[in-house]
């Protein structure tokens, strides 16, 4: 089973592959910050630090927020704000292996 670790936390949830993050958690007593939960508002937004590539690919909506996000924050924080980091949205991305992350603010 895949295992999800919150940075700076002690908490790590052993998962399902294929869940989606929010759900997954949310399903084992932690709730994560979110807002619409379609993947259109961005407040469920995490930085990914290790295990991409255990994450499916982003659809279009999460491509499009994503992209939205990473805009805002260059305008309003600078570009070092974003630059390298990998950012996604916890309502819509599937589990595939481990990863860590922590809420992205």
């Amino acid at each position: 089973m895949p295992r999800v670790s919150i940075c700076d936390t002690n908490k790590t949830f052993e998962v399902n592959e294929g869940e989606i993050l929010y759900d997954a958690l949310f399903d084992r007593g932690e709730d994560l910050p979110h807002g619409c939960l379609a993947g259109s508002c961005g407040a469920c937004r995490v930085e990914i630090l290790s295990g991409k590539e255990n994450l499916s690919e982003a659809g279009v909506v999460e491509k499009n927020t994503i992209e939205s996000i990473r805009d805002e924050y260059k305008k309003n924080f600078g570009e070092q704000s974003v630059d390298g980091k990998i950012i996604r949205l916890s309502c819509r991305v599937k589990i595939k292996g481990d990863v860590e992350f922590k809420p992205f603010k």
